[in-house]
């Protein structure tokens, strides 16, 4: 942030903190004022364009309701000017849809309960590259200010090339010869954190602003739009975790961390955490379109896409371990135990540790597409091309601090903590872990630290021609059409373990210290800060980094792979326009896919112990029809029937061909784990059907039922009599210690494999509403209400966690990402100017996938959040100030926290709150 811009940035953040009461009073004084000078130049007024909440509830609605298929869509009020900061936000107020949190932001998608890799994601129309190790994007990297509409379908369309299982999210941006006359729109918004006293570099300040211009040219045949949107927004949670997993005190299934002091059976964590995050979440975005329509018979579009975000985490901790290490002894004093685990109690001979963490996170996207459109009579010839890529680079920086007292470390210390099903956890313990005197850098019970710099690469090219024919009678239009794409992504992950010069410890110099940081959130008083890199500079040896082909870091063969998909994609589909009564009008569609898929994976198979190159891969077709009926009766009412076979491909870090294979020498047994290039993909039956009443342009009722019947599911399961025939054959007649041992070619092997399905289904309730249809007394009322019920009687296995198939050793969990009732409500008031909403969503308790410490992706149980925002506006009218607006916006209204746990609530594994958000600005259009 420049010298300028962000004292700025503070002083409109500093007016968050004053109290409602004064905002209230000054948009009121305001909207009084503007409606004198409204009533004053009313009769200079020619032409209104309409913006604001209704508007875009109104736009969405027209699209829902023309649509051939199920779809929900969201309108922008006006350019640049979507309902919700973040179109994750958005998405996860439509029925049937929600989000997951982040480090605070809605980022993952889950349709109709499933997992968010189920759900493909397109922008204007193409599919997307993503900067994970799966497909799905995370929608927070695209800002809302440069989309004008989403529409998400939740039945299939067969001219949709890229359709997931669950459903599939197009995200639009402005057309420019869409928009009637020249403008141009600017936004800016000072933004403040409540969780403002966590100490150490912590800022809980920030600012977003946006610049929208769309003009028209030579007689309206060339349009052209530019969008820019920045964004710096503080990080700042306070947390708290245990270690994973918890399992019982039995010393059949930990020995070394048994502990005779607590009752058998009784489950423990061998560790816990109070940690607190703090940073900076800086993202650029860009999008530009060109649009040419020379004539009715031809058009070009050429639109670019382009968005950097760069995040920076600094997260400090005080940490214990809570097993036998590294003083074996009794650890728990007076144990406080509930629903059979140990949730609290006092600790004795505990070596804790400051730890701080420097993670960077830079993200950057880039996507184009070129569009043309020929119109010959009934004929229209389409031909398309596109190019996506997507590229992540993290640096994970962890150094450890100790309490050394007279060059003695491992000093015992004696404290307490407790957990809590629904509050934070606390921790604390008699020494002052924040003295900078006694708590020093170096060789401690975790060593003096790690490092990983994973970077993924994601590149996806892709082909398009469509023909149409217009035809009229019962099919309105067929269109053939064919789509080439490849795709490419890479993951590599060098790590290193870091060491002090001469293996010694230091302390801290002044140079490098910060404020402590404060844990008082939980009860953990004050822990020592320091500047990561500054001490990596000034106390460690230099980094090396290590790669699997490098013996002592063959462990890394898991988190190093390449897959390539060449998908090729035709497709017939007809269009239904029909009149089959003078009541009845058949709309709709209905059609067939033909999807080819040739995929493969380059990696390193490790062979006892020594990393070789290994490729392998498979090719598969897949024939889906789609049929999508809508059936418009009198009185406004429809009813929508779909019927499809849809199919979404492996994840791509499944489809690895990393794996790790081996013989014992001294049993001759064999094993291994990996990946698996063979994989086909989910594929699922689904059934749709929808009734929608609409009470006005605004208004509407909507009852819809699904069923999807999963016919197979992808989940991590050990082979028992996998074949390593091939690789005993490679071994040395003399590898084994007993030359006379019988030595099997069958074993356990563990991997991603197709099993059998199972079933999906739910019942969607939505309904907006407006204070006209009851009383005039209402006017400029409305609400927005959702529910949606699924479930599923899918589950799979957990496996512990290794580096080719991830886990965390929950065993037979629910299906992922379902939660069985979700729901929406949103209030809001919008009248002469002055807008005011209320919105509200809610989840229940579901499995969601997040990344560990290991930085890889593991399951929890995650509980169930509610989520409020609210928001004041008022738009000036006709005069000086015509166009106009200003904005209060809270997020996380009651600091909802996030919460994950082992199977039951009280085995909590992460707990989280975010701060509320505050938002001041304002948006002009000229």
């Amino acid at each position: 942030m420049n010298a300028i811009s962000k004292p700025l940035a503070r002083a409109v953040a500093r007016t968050l903190g004053s109290s409602t009461a004064i905002s209230m009073a000054l948009l009121c004084a305001t909207a009084a004022h503007a409606q004198q000078d409204a009533a004053a130049n009313a009769g200079e007024l020619e032409t209104v364009v309409v913006t604001g909440i209704r508007a875009g509830i109104e736009e969405a609605i027209e699209l829902k309701r023309d649509s051939g298929s199920i779809v929900e869509a969201i309108s922008a009020e006006d350019i640049g000017k979507l309902p919700d900061t973040s179109i994750a936000d958005s998405l996860s107020r439509l029925p049937g849809l929600t989000s997951q949190r982040a480090e605070g932001r809605a980022s993952a998608i889950s349709l109709r309960g499933t997992d968010p890799g189920f759900t493909t994601a397109l922008l204007n129309g193409r599919e997307q590259v993503s900067t994970g190790d799966n497909r799905s994007i995370e929608f927070d990297q695209y800002p809302s200010e440069l989309l004008s509409a989403v529409v998400v379908y939740k039945t299939p369309d067969a001219q949709l090339v890229g359709q997931g299982l669950a459903g599939t999210i197009d995200l639009r941006t402005t057309r420019p010869l869409d928009v009637t006359s020249r403008a141009i729109v600017m936004n800016v918004r000072g933004e403040m954190n409540s969780q403002d006293d966590m100490g150490a570099d912590a800022d809980d300040m920030g600012y977003r602003a946006s610049f929208s211009y769309i003009d028209q040219f030579l007689d309206n045949t060339l349009g052209v739009t530019f969008g820019f949107a920045h964004l710096e927004s503080p990080l700042a949670i306070q947390g708290a975790g245990t270690y994973e997993p918890w399992h019982a005190n039995d010393p059949d299934v930990d020995e070394f961390n048994y502990h005779p002091e607590v009752a058998d059976g009784l489950f423990v964590t061998n560790g816990m955490k109070i940690r607190a995050d703090m940073g900076e979440n800086r993202r650029d975005g860009a999008m530009a379109a060109i649009q040419w329509r020379p004539s009715d018979g031809y058009e070009t579009v050429l639109d670019l896409y382009y968005t950097k975000r760069k995040q920076t985490d600094n997260a400090r901790s005080l940490e214990v371990n809570l097993g036998n290490y590294p003083i074996a002894g009794d650890g728990f004093a007076n144990p406080i135990v509930a629903d059979n685990t140990v949730i609290g109690g006092g600790l004795v001979n505990r070596v804790p540790l400051a730890r701080n963490f420097l993670f960077k996170t830079e993200d950057e996207i880039f996507a184009t597409g070129w569009n043309n459109k020929w119109l010959a009579g009934d004929w229209t010839f389409i031909a398309d091309l596109s190019y996506s890529k997507a590229e992540r680079d993290e640096e994970q920086y962890e150094t450890n601090g100790q309490y050394v007292l007279g060059g003695t470390s491992n000093i015992p210390d004696s404290g307490f903590f407790s957990l809590s099903r629904h509050d934070m956890p606390t921790l604390n313990f008699n020494l002052d872990y924040a003295d900078p005197n006694a708590v020093r850098l170096g060789p401690t019970i975790y060593g003096a630290g790690y490092s990983k710099i994973p970077h993924i690469e994601d590149e996806l090219k892709s082909a398009r021609i469509d023909v149409v024919r217009e035809l009229g009678g019962f099919l309105s239009d067929v269109s053939v059409g064919f789509n080439y794409s490849d795709r490419t992504k890479d993951k590599v992950q060098p790590e290193a373990n870091l060491s002090t010069r001469d293996n010694a410890y230091f302390q801290v110099g002044s140079e490098h210290l910060l404020a402590p940081t404060n844990l008082g959130y939980a009860n953990a008083n004050r822990t020592l800060a320091w500047d990561v890199l500054g001490v990596l500079g000034a106390y460690y040896n230099p980094i090396e980094y290590g790669t699997p082909d490098d013996p002592d870091f063959a462990y890394l063969v898991g988190k190093n792979w390449e897959v390539t998909e060449e998908v090729t994609t035709g497709y017939v589909k007809g269009n239904l326009d029909y009149e089959l009564s003078s009541n009845v009008t058949l709309r709709g569609n209905l059609g067939v896919q033909v999807v080819q898929t040739d995929q493969s994976s380059e990696a390193l198979r490790l062979e006892n112990g020594v990393a070789q190159p290994f490729s392998d891969g498979k090719d598969y077709t897949d024939v889906l029809p789609a049929i999508n009926l809508a059936f418009i009766l009198p009185a406004e009412q429809a009813v929508r029937v779909g019927v499809a076979k849809e199919i979404a491909r492996a994840r791509m870090d499944q489809l690895k061909a990393s794996s790790e294979i081996g013989y014992d020498e001294a049993t001759g047994l064999p094993g291994g784990s990996g990946g698996n290039p063979r994989l086909d993909p989910w594929r699922a039956y689904a059934y749709d059907i929808s009734y929608e009443k609409y009470l006005g342009p605004n208004a509407y009722v909507s009852l819809a039922g699904f069923y999807k019947d999963l016919k197979t599911y992808i989940y991590s399961q050990t082979i028992a009599d996998y074949d390593f025939s091939d690789f005993l054959a490679t071994l040395p007649p003399d590898y084994f210690d007993d030359p006379g041992m019988v030595i099997p070619t069958t074993g356990r092997f563990t991997r991603p494999v197709n099993g059998n399905g199972g079933n999906l289904k739910g019942l969607e309730l939505s309904l907006a509403l407006t204070g006209e249809l009851f009383t005039e007394a209402l006017t400029g009322f409305g609400t927005l209400l959702s529910v949606s019920r699924t479930e599923s009687s899918i589950s799979i296995e957990d496996p512990p966690n290794n580096q080719f198939t991830g886990g965390n050793g929950l065993g037979t969990i629910p299906l992922p990402g379902l939660s069985k009732t979700v729901w929406n409500a949103t209030v809001y008031y919008e009248n002469a100017g002055f807008s005011a909403r209320v919105a509200t969503r809610s989840r229940s308790e579901y499995i969601g996938e997040v990344t560990n410490f290991a930085n890889d992706r593991a399951f929890k149980y995650v509980k169930g959040d509610q989520i409020t925002d609210a928001q004041l506006g008022y738009e000036f009218g006709p005069g000086v100030l015509q166009g106009l607006s200003i904005l209060l916006q809270v997020n996380n209204l009651t600091n909802e926290p996030y919460i994950a746990y082992s199977v039951i609530e009280t085995r909590q594994q992460d707990f989280q709150q975010y701060g509320r958000q505050y938002l001041l600005g304002i948006n002009y259009r000229l």
